[in-house]
């Protein structure tokens, strides 16, 4: 069923790792098993367009990107058009993977440079990390969510402005606000938003 629409070679960086013709099921892993893009029958659910097409992100604790966001058609009618569609999909995710958020098991915000260490350590009880990014030493600190923070921008930027106005730091001295993976790599730069929310609260 599915082979017959499969191209001779899948594009780079893919490979089919389940292919169950009975139950009309086809998996394919990408990027080392990063993404998982699957093809099911489920003719009880949509009988017009049994054929649906997923992607799954397996690594990290943050979106990639939003798969629903993409207005990516998801069910289809015949065989042939799933099948295609999710080749589509996999030329898609190559030509654009280096614009994705790195893969993330951990979140990191810088909170200053090196110089400002011993300040940092009486405010934040350890789990300080040094490191050279961009020829500049700086401290970064691991993100966790609470109760009053939905995601890792929003957590990082409380827990920096929290420490700013405990030590009544002037603006123009606060350097922290990159937010990283476990391997230094930039997720985002919040440094504008937490002086914007610094400037509004004063």
């Amino acid at each position: 069923m599915y082979k017959s629409y499969l191209p001779e070679t899948l594009p780079e960086n893919w490979v089919i790792s389940e292919l169950d013709e009975i139950y009309g099921y086809i998996e394919l892993i990408g990027f080392n098993g990063e993404f998982l893009v699957s093809v099911m029958k489920h003719e009880y659910d949509n009988p017009s367009k049994p054929y649906f097409l997923s992607l799954n992100q397996t690594k990290g604790i943050l979106e990639r990107y939003e798969f629903e966001k993409l207005n990516w058609p998801e069910w289809f009618e015949t065989t042939e058009q799933a099948v295609n569609s999710a080749i589509q999909l996999l030329e898609w995710i190559n030509h654009h993977y280096e614009n994705f958020l790195p893969v993330t098991l951990e979140v990191l915000v810088s909170l200053g440079a090196a110089n400002q260490l011993s300040q940092l350590e009486k405010y934040f009880s350890g789990n300080l990390i040094t490191h050279d990014y961009q020829d500049e030493r700086l401290v970064f600190h691991k993100v966790s969510l609470h109760q009053n923070a939905f995601s890792y921008d929003e957590s990082a930027i409380q827990t920096i402005c929290h420490y700013a106005k405990c030590y009544n730091l002037p603006i123009e001295k606060l350097t922290g606000g990159l937010l990283t993976n476990e391997k230094f790599r930039l997720i985002a730069d919040l440094r504008s938003k937490i002086l914007c929310q610094l400037n509004n609260v004063q």
